[in-house]
């Protein structure tokens, strides 16, 4: 009995060390005594906002491309589909060029779950060696959930998006450099303003029900001297219409609602997911592809009838690129417990991300490298901040880096939502950590 007993209590223990190393207990330790928080504060103390004067009229220029793949590929949003087996409608790459006579800004959206991180970074290396040092990229996606994957060669990207094609990817990235270089070389003079509109009964949070959520359709315009004009959009509706059995490729209701612009108001258009985290469409009665087609409509009336701010026909620009310093991974299993972060960083990647902050003249674009909720520009009052000095605030999802859910903490531990305890993969107080990270940035501008 007791040589079987050694051998148990030697399994036992053998069992809790390898228990160990693979999972241990959630970090709460407050963020100010944290070193990662501690070292972004000096970051955001130093860092350099790049200004660049207005020297000259305004110019803009825009393009669309396809992405669709001539052949199947794996679909990405739910679980992997191996393949699409048909087309509703073809997935596109948008770019959007600004010139100030300073430096010129692209703004880009994929019809895509996100900005594959492997394609911004390809696409950023080219256009650095191929075009003007005074560029900046900002980078977002719709987040339809029936778009392609096959773009992100870790364990579990293969796992969860399908095997990598090295060849879709490499090809993308060459339509959205040569497309860019186009715009470059072909800009027209143009205005710009900002547009705002309430549709907040088409959003709601899914997280809890009673709170908070952002439903306002926010945006730009321009419109260049031949009359022609690009409307870029954003929402904060998770695009989730089409079941996770479908086998059909489709952009969801931001591409129904691209069309519905590009239709009614004879305009080209541009989506880029808002402030998704923990936000759905809401208010439509409908199912599947009637539900894609009935957003697309009713949203588009709202900006039919949207507030327009004053047209600018030269702005001042500013842009920063800002890295994020981040703690170790938190992907939780249990309530209290998680994966350890060795274990994270060899299925997925060590989280890494950045804010990405474009000024055009008084509007300020912020995008995050999440599902960053809108609940948060509610309850710390980041609009209202930008507002006290008349200046307008998007905020944008999916910017090229992915670290997961970025929801109100205090959800954190009551929600046992797929949200909180699946997709945060940063662990608690990430909510707060960003907005002040927002925050800082936007008192930064105004010298405070």
């Amino acid at each position: 009995m007791n040589r079987w007993l050694k051998r148990f209590l030697i399994i036992l223990a053998a069992l809790a060390v390898i228990a160990f190393s693979l999972i241990g207990p959630i970090d709460r330790t407050p963020l100010p005594e944290r070193s990662f928080y501690k070292e972004m504060k000096e970051v955001l103390d130093t860092i350099s906002i790049s200004n660049y004067p207005a020297n000259g009229k305004l110019k803009a220029g825009w393009r669309k491309i396809a992405i669709t793949p001539n052949s199947p590929m794996p679909m990405a949003g739910y679980i992997m589909r191996p393949f699409f087996e048909t087309i509703h409608d073809s997935l596109f790459a948008r770019v959007i060029g600004i010139n100030n006579g300073s430096v010129s800004c692209y703004l880009i959206s994929v019809d895509l779950l996100l900005f594959p991180p492997i394609i911004k970074k390809k696409v950023q290396q080219r256009i650095s060696n191929e075009l003007s040092a005074n560029t900046f990229l900002y980078f977002s996606a719709t987040h339809t959930h029936n778009g392609i994957g096959g773009w992100n060669n870790s364990l579990v990207g293969n796992f969860v998006l399908g095997d990598y094609n090295e060849g879709w990817v490499n090809e993308t990235t060459t339509k959205l450099v040569e497309e860019i270089k186009a715009i470059n070389s072909s800009m027209k003079p143009a205005t710009l303003s900002y547009w705002e509109t309430n549709a907040n009964e088409y959003a709601e949070n899914r997280l809890v029900a009673a709170a908070p959520h952002d439903g306002w359709l926010r945006g730009l315009k321009i419109v260049a001297d031949d009359s022609s004009s690009m409307q870029l959009v954003t929402f904060s509706a998770h695009a989730t219409s089409i079941s996770k059995k479908s086998l059909s490729l489709s952009g969801d209701y931001p591409a129904a609602l691209i069309d519905q612009i590009e239709e009614k108001k004879k305009s080209s258009g541009i989506f880029m997911a808002g402030m998704v985290g923990s936000h759905r469409l809401a208010g439509i009665d409908a199912t599947e592809f009637d539900l894609v087609n009935k957003a697309g409509v009713a949203l588009n009336e709202k900006i039919l009838t949207a507030d327009y701010d004053k047209a600018f026909d030269s702005i001042e620009i500013r842009a920063a690129h800002v890295p994020i310093h981040f703690g170790s991974s938190q992907l939780r299993i249990t309530k209290n417990w998680k994966l350890r972060n060795w274990i994270f960083n060899s299925a997925l990647n060590p989280l890494q991300g950045e804010l990405t902050y474009l000024q055009l003249g008084n509007i300020i674009l912020i995008g995050t490298p999440s599902d960053f909720s809108g609940e948060l520009l509610i309850t710390h009052k980041l609009k209202e901040l930008a507002k006290s000095n008349n200046q307008h605030l998007i905020i944008t999802s999916f910017n090229g880096d992915y670290v997961g859910y970025i929801t109100e903490d205090e959800h954190y531990d009551q929600v046992e939502k797929e949200e909180v305890m699946a997709m945060n993969w940063v662990g608690p107080y990430y909510g707060n950590y960003f907005s002040e990270m927002i925050s800082t940035l936007i008192n930064k501008l105004q010298g405070r």
